[in-house]
This record gives C-alpha cells, sequence and structure tokens, in this order.
C-alpha cells in the first residue's frame, strides 16, 4: 500500500474483479464444424457479446479496444474443439486475456476526463458497496488488492461488476483519445478526503489503519471491507471538481 502525507491510503485502489458472467459468452463456443474460418470468428463474437448480464462490458470493448477485442475471439478460435468444450478451459483464456487488458488499460484511465472520471469513481463504490452486502471475504480481499471472482448466483455483484468494469474501459478509451493531466492531490485535498471517510461513521482505529501496509493486514476481514467501503464512499462524497484529481490518483496502478 501506498501513503498520502497526512496517511490516508492509496494501496487499497489497485484490485480488479471478475463474474462468471462476464465470462459465460467464452463457454457458449461452437465446434467449428462446417463453418468457414470467418463465420467461425463471427460465431465466438456473438458468443461472447451475447453472455448474460455483461453485454455492455463485452459491446463496449468491442467498440473502444475492436483490435483488442479480436487477438479475444483469436485466442478462444485456437483452442481445438475439445478444449472449446471445457468451460473450465475456455474461462481461463478469456480470464487471463481479461487481466491483461485490464491491467494495460489502467495507465491510460486514470487520464480520464473529469465526467468519466466521476463515473469510473461511483462504479467503485457501488462495487465495494454490494461486495459488502454479499461477501464481507471477497470485499477485504479486494480491499487488499488481490483478485476477485464471483458467479452468476451473485447477481447484485456480478452487475455491480460490470458496471465497473464497463466504466473503467470507457474510462480508458477517453483517456487515451483526450488524455486529462491530473494534478497530484496536495495535503488539503487529502484532509478534505479523510474528512468525507470519516463521515461515512468508520471507527477512528480503523480510518487511523489507512497508510499502513501492516496494519491493515493485521485487521479481520470485516475490518478490512469497513474501510474500502469508507473509503471509496468517502471518495464519492467529494466535491465533482476535486474527485477526479484524487481519484485518478487512488485508482492509478502501482
Amino acid at each position: 500500500m501506498g501513503r498520502s502525507s497526512n496517511g490516508t491510503a492509496r494501496g487499497i485502489t489497485r484490485h480488479f474483479a471478475l463474474s462468471a458472467t462476464a465470462l459465460a459468452g467464452a463457454c457458449a463456443l461452437i465446434s467449428g464444424c462446417g463453418l468457414s474460418p470467418e463465420q467461425e470468428a463471427d460465431a465466438i463474437e456473438q458468443g461472447i457479446l451475447s453472455s448474460p448480464g455483461s453485454e455492455d462490458l463485452w459491446a463496449t470493448i468491442k467498440t473502444h479496444y475492436p483490435d483488442d477485442f479480436a487477438d479475444l475471439v483469436g485466442r478462444l478460435r485456437a483452442l481445438d474443439n475439445q478444449e472449446r468444450a471445457d468451460a473450465t478451459r475456455t474461462e481461463a483464456v478469456a480470464a487471463e486475456w481479461l487481466r491483461d487488458f485490464f491491467a494495460r488499460i489502467g495507465t491510460d484511465a486514470v487520464k480520464a476526463p473529469p465526467k468519466a472520471m466521476l463515473v469510473w469513481s461511483a462504479t467503485e463504490g457501488e462495487l465495494y458497496s454490494a461486495l459488502q452486502r454479499a461477501s464481507q471475504d471477497q470485499c477485504a480481499a479486494m480491499t487488499m488488492g488481490e483478485w476477485v471472482y464471483v458467479d452468476d448466483k451473485q447477481g447484485a455483484v456480478a452487475a455491480a461488476i460490470t458496471r465497473r468494469n464497463a466504466a473503467m474501459v470507457r474510462a480508458a478509451a477517453a483517456g487515451r483519445d483526450t488524455p486529462e493531466a491530473y494534478a497530484a492531490p496536495d495535503e488539503a485535498d487529502f484532509e478534505q478526503l479523510g474528512k468525507a471517510i470519516s463521515a461515512t461513521g468508520i471507527a477512528p482505529d480503523l480510518q487511523a489503519a489507512l497508510g499502513s501496509d501492516a496494519a491493515m493486514e493485521a485487521l479481520p476481514p470485516e475490518d478490512q471491507c469497513k474501510v474500502g467501503v469508507a473509503v471509496y464512499t468517502g471518495l464519492t462524497a467529494l466535491p465533482d471538481d476535486l474527485e477526479p484529481r484524487v481519484a485518478a490518483y487512488m485508482l492509478s496502478p502501482l
């Protein structure tokens, strides 16, 4: 975890989450029997785009990153028929591709213009809150920078993940096309964030753990989750002219 000048932690921010529905299209692949290479690629593409609950995410990726999307289709086409029939195998290919993709677009995402940054920041807060209601262990894992996977039985969380991921893709595309040069937050900005975090009602000892890796790691999962929720709730409570700059810092790749 990083630490700001007043002890407000930055390090709970570099995380990612995937839902099974985001990968479902990768598992609905046909064998390709009797199809031309072009027809086979189109069938795979349509399978991905029609993933239940994740249509917006995949359509957003295809729209803003068509070459990357084509690369995923190509990776799935490269599987043999037996591999395509194995849901575990196709999910693994799609998950690896998504991890690499989001790692690559992160530096553009934090350059997104304020409007796109505000949307992305809001979806981060919504995701933490959804995870807190559904699984404090997963919420804690995300707070501590670990990858989180949920299945499609966790409908509210899966939907929150899809919204967050799509918002990050849009932010990255906007940051790539019209990058914003955000100044680093100063002491006054961090003080305002600290007050916003306090206003969520988080216990003072939990807020004090921010900025210390050791202190955060020593907390039980329930409290780690509370910290993550409080940080992003506080972040989204900042004025709209301040939140994008602080969010860019908080969400930047470590």
